[in-house]
C-alpha cells in the first residue's frame, strides 16, 4: 500500500494558523504487512497509523513503513502533516474505508493540534479552516494557474516549538484587524490570480516580524520580492520561505539565486491532496 502526501506550506503571511496550500512536492509512505516486530518508538506516522485502530479498539497490524522523502524535515513544510496524514490513510483503508475525508481531517487535527498544514496535505489546493469543538470548518479554494510558487529552502532547520516561543503573548486589537482583513483578501487572490492585490495587502503582524529574525537573509529576499512584483511569506514556522509572483515574471528566479548559494530554490505549482497508489496490503 501506498500513499502519497503532498508539502504544504500554511499561515501565507497574515492567515496565522488558518491557511495553508499544497505544493507538488511530496512524501511517499509505503505500507507492507509483516511477521516482524518492528519497533516504531515515538514516530508520528505509526501514532497517526494506531489512532484509527485504538479508535476502534481493534489492535493495529504489524507493519513495516518505509518512506521515500521529498518534503525537507523542519524547513516549515509540513513534513509533520504527511507523516499524520499518510498513517491515517492506511489504516482506515485496511479497516474498510470507514471514514469520510473530513473525518480524516478531524483526526488528524486532533493530532497535529491545528488543521492549517492537515488540511491541505488532504484536499489539496488552498484551505482556510477552523476548529470549533469536535468539527473542522473549512473551505477548499483552487489556486490560480497565473500564479508561480517559488520555494526557498534554507540549509538549515527551524523547529516549530522555536519559531512559536519567540512570539508575543498578547496582540493590540489594531494588529489583529489588520491580519484578519488582509486573510480574507489573499485568498480571493490567489484564486483569482490577482498579483496587484497581493502585492497591495502584503503584510502580517502577528509572526513574521519575530521569526524572520530567524532567517538568515530573509530581508534580502524580500527586498527582491518587493521590486519585482512578487510577495514574500514564511512558509509555516520557517525556514523555507515562499514567493508568489506571475507566471510571466521571468526575471525573479536568476535574481533570487544570487542570494545564496547554500539555499536550494524550486519553481513549484499548487498540489493536489493525498493520493492513494496502491491498497494492496
Amino acid at each position: 500500500m501506498i500513499i502519497k502526501v503532498p508539502a504544504t506550506s500554511a499561515n501565507l503571511g497574515p492567515g496565522y494558523d488558518a491557511m495553508g496550500m499544497s505544493l507538488n512536492l511530496y512524501n511517499e509512505f509505503t505500507f507492507v504487512k509483516t511477521d516482524e516486530k518492528i519497533d516504531y518508538k515515538d514516530s508520528l506516522f505509526y501514532k497517526a497509523f494506531s489512532y484509527i485502530f485504538d479508535l476502534e479498539r481493534k489492535a493495529p497490524p504489524q507493519v513495516k513503513i518505509s518512506i521515500k522523502t521529498g518534503v525537507p524535515i523542519a524547513r516549515g513544510l509540513g513534513s509533520s502533516a504527511t507523516c499524520i496524514v499518510a498513517g491515517l490513510y492506511a489504516a482506515n483503508i485496511i479497516l474498510g474505508e470507514k471514514y469520510s475525508k473530513d473525518e480524516i481531517l478531524r483526526f488528524a487535527t486532533d493530532i497535529e493540534g491545528h488543521p492549517d498544514n492537515v488540511g491541505p496535505a488532504i484536499l489539496g489546493g488552498l484551505v482556510i479552516s477552523a476548529m470549533e469543538k469536535d468539527r473542522v470548518f473549512y473551505y477548499k479554494i483552487n489556486p490560480s494557474k497565473k500564479l508561480s510558487y517559488i520555494l526557498i529552502i534554507p540549509d538549515f532547520e527551524l523547529e516549530t516549538s522555536l519559531a512559536r516561543s519567540i512570539l508575543p503573548k498578547k496582540v493590540t486589537r489594531e494588529d489583529a484587524v489588520y491580519n484578519i482583513a488582509r486573510s480574507n483578501l489573499i485568498s480571493r487572490a490567489i484564486e483569482k490570480g490577482d498579483m496587484e492585490m497581493l502585492i497591495g495587502i502584503f503584510g502580517d503582524k502577528l509572526h513574521e516580524p519575530y521569526r524572520k529574525k530567524l532567517i538568515k537573509d530573509f530581508d534580502l529576499y524580500e527586498k527582491i520580492a518587493r521590486e519585482n512584483k512578487a510577495t514574500i511569506f514564511i512558509s509555516g514556522a520557517g525556514s523555507s520561505m515562499l514567493i508568489i509572483s506571475s507566471k510571466e515574471n521571468l526575471e525573479i528566479l536568476n535574481k533570487l539565486r544570487t542570494i545564496n548559494e547554500n539555499y536550494k530554490i524550486m519553481e513549484l505549482s499548487s498540489g493536489g491532496g493525498a493520493e492513494i497508489i496502491g491498497k494492496d496490503f
